[in-house]
């Protein structure tokens, strides 16, 4: 569902951490947003935070959070006048407008929707139809990048998946990676708002304790990971912290950027409303009808997949930019597969992907090769400001994948303008951020890089590719909206996609992909996270050897295997099992390739893919997914920007000359 925002709908500001603090929620409400106090563990804790707050939010525009260990119940409330359509506020007493439901939330829903508005947090759609079903006023999108209990799914993955289900029907709100560029993509996309809660614990009416707060500073992002559904800090990181477990996601980051730049909740409400007012103002003032993007589409290079000179061709013929993927292809077999593109691709733009982290052997047999050849484009995974340097004098336009922030503060130093950021969302290799913390602290480095006086202060020369997660007209329109304040300032910006391309017609035609390996994507409604080793994941799609890979990964960490005999045998079961999903072929004991049926695909394969395959349930063509993302996302962009601008209180478009 796509709804349109009331003003003060559009920031949701949750005290941090599941703790009680009254004047960081009343801090929020007063700036006009949504204040929610965390009622926490603690009665009498709890009891005083809300009274206070309900002191000095007199009109009741303010919420209570209700999760798991809550000492309070419904009773304790003073009832606010039953929720209505309309905003928050005005109600017919004190008390509190709106009840969030966490996860483990011991007050039953039906216990408090008839005397509050009542959004209730959700981590996958099973969830999300549960509670529309049970009378829920709305949701909350809790992505995988948040702190504490989390699903499979991204915040940007998730609610693309809740607001196309027609059986959510209620308004949904994002939480998890948000600062002003994602909450304008998330508005853009069809959220009613956006929750902060991390993002607050630094601001000036914070009351976080100074131990708390000095492990908060110096975040990137990096310092967590899941275990047992639960997102937390890596032990390394919570060793340096004796106190409680904090719940602190991948945006934890975010505590000391907004600290930096807003100091004070007010601040901090109206840079997040600016910021969609200012994407919503834009796109609704652009008569022209701009398209979503100054860069062409880009089909991301797949190893085991994209490596089909006759796909390559479908991709370009409709315009966009195809990648090959030489993976780990010695010499001959990568003069071969170049050889073969360029034939195909001759006079069209078309590129290369290469592992700038291969073996040197294997990596300069290819660079070798691509200079030869010149394809006009590469993109280097794990590579190095000078290596794409050296691709650039040979007159190849050359990106390279970023994963932090810290290496894009490096690599702009070093000279390089072409970068891929791509959330943990793909398929394959996965990186350590989801697409909304990733692209949010990308594109202030990017900002901040060009507001030192040391630089120019137009972005022209920088390109940017936004992966993970894309493959419709909303997603795209959502990355357009993000990608915004950079293209103001004359950055390019595109769309580079892998998974969708395993959707077409064109995938099966042209040999990028078996039968066998579509139809597995077509019906996957989760993806697998295969880890070998501590950094090192793979997405694909569950199939029995995902389930013979956990069995083995479990017996030999009951067996006591040494980490790092585990991880080798781990990477050794991989070894080929892509090559026999995707193409059918396996290695045998002689060394050489032989068919393998339908049956040996499916149970020895292993079906690499992104969470975008949760999103689809049907084939389609390149020409139609390349129109999603190019002219449907432009009008999609342009449509949802219409229908916000009044209710935001943005001024209308002028009045077009005759």
């Amino acid at each position: 569902m796509s709804s349109v925002a009331y003003p003060g709908d559009l920031v949701i500001g949750i005290t941090p951490f599941g703790e009680p603090d009254p004047r960081l929620a009343a801090a929020v409400s007063r700036a006009g947003g949504l204040g929610v106090l965390d009622l926490g563990t603690t009665r009498r804790t709890a009891l005083d935070a809300w009274e206070r707050v309900n002191d000095w939010v007199a009109d009741g525009r303010y919420g209570v959070r209700v999760a798991a260990g809550c000492p309070l119940t419904p009773a304790d409330l003073r009832y606010a006048a039953p929720p209505d359509t309309g905003p928050p506020g005005g109600g017919g007493g004190p008390g509190p407008h709106t009840v969030i439901l966490g996860a483990g939330a011991p007050w039953p829903l039906d216990a408090v929707v008839g005397r509050h508005r009542v959004l209730v947090e959700v981590t996958d759609l099973d969830q999300a139809l549960e509670a529309v079903r049970a009378g829920a006023h709305g949701l909350i999108a809790r992505g995988s990048e948040c702190g504490g209990p989390v699903g499979e799914l991204s915040t940007f993955v998730l609610l693309q998946r809740l607001l196309a289900d027609p059986g959510v029907s209620v308004p949904v709100w994002a939480c998890g990676g948000i600062g002003p560029r994602t909450a304008a993509a998330a508005v853009i996309g069809g959220a009613t708002g956006v929750v902060l809660d991390t993002q607050l614990a630094l601001l000036a009416e914070s009351g976080l304790p100074e131990d708390r707060a000095a492990l908060l500073r110096p975040m990137d992002g990096s310092e967590t990971t899941v275990v047992d559904g639960h997102r937390a800090l890596r032990p390394r990181v919570r060793s340096l912290y004796p106190g409680p477990p904090l719940t602190v996601g991948q945006d934890g980051f975010l505590a000391a950027r907004f600290a930096a730049r807003r100091r004070d909740v007010g601040r901090a409400v109206r840079g997040i409303t600016d910021a969609i007012r200012g994407v919503v103002r834009d796109a609704s003032q652009d008569a022209a009808q701009a398209p979503a993007f100054q860069l062409p589409v880009a089909q991301g290079p797949m190893t085991r997949v994209s490596d089909q000179a006759g796909f390559a061709s479908a991709v370009a013929a409709d315009g966009a930019l195809p990648f090959i993927a030489l993976a780990l292809a010695g010499r001959e077999q990568a003069r071969t597969l170049l050889e073969e593109a360029a034939a195909a691709l001759t006079g069209r733009p078309w590129g290369v992907g290469v592992l700038g982290f291969a073996p040197e052997e294997i990596r300069s047999a290819q660079l070798e090769a691509v200079r030869e050849i010149r394809p006009s484009h590469a993109i280097i995974a794990g590579g190095r400001p000078s290596q794409a340097a050296a691709l650039e004098q040979d007159g190849i336009t050359t990106y390279l994948h970023v994963p932090s922030p810290g290496l894009l503060r490096q690599f702009l130093e070093g000279g390089a303008r072409r970068f891929v950021f791509e959330g943990s969302e793909c398929g394959g290799h996965v990186g350590p951020r989801a697409s909304f913390p990733l692209w949010e602290a990308q594109i202030a480095v990017i900002e901040d890089f060009l507001d030192a006086p040391a630089h120019r202060a137009d972005g022209a020369g920088i390109e940017v590719y936004f992966a993970g997660g894309v493959h419709d007209e909303r997603s795209a329109a959502m990355v357009a909206a993000l990608a915004a304040p950079l293209t103001r300032r004359g950055v390019a910006a595109g769309p580079l996609m892998g998974t969708a391309y395993l959707f077409t017609e064109e995938a099966v035609a042209h040999g990028a992909v078996q039968p066998l390996f579509q139809r597995q994507v077509l019906a996957a409604e989760h993806t697998a996270l295969l880890e070998t080793a501590p950094g090192h994941a793979t997405r694909c799609v569950p199939s029995p050897f995902t389930e013979s890979y956990r069995a083995l990964k479990e017996r030999l960490r009951d067996e006591g295997v040494p980490d790092r005999e585990l991880w080798e045998r781990l990477e050794r079961l991989n070894v080929g099992r892509l090559r026999i999903a995707s193409k059918g072929l396996e290695r045998g004991p002689d060394g050489r390739l032989t068919q393998a049926d339908e049956q040996r695909q499916l149970s020895d394969g292993m079906f690499m893919a992104g969470q975008v395959a949760v999103l689809r349930s049907a084939t389609t063509t390149i020409a139609a997914l390349h129109h999603a993302v190019g002219p449907a996302a432009a009008d999609f962009l342009a449509a949802r920007a219409g229908a916000l601008s009044a209710p935001l209180g943005v001024a209308a478009a002028p009045a077009t000359a005759p």
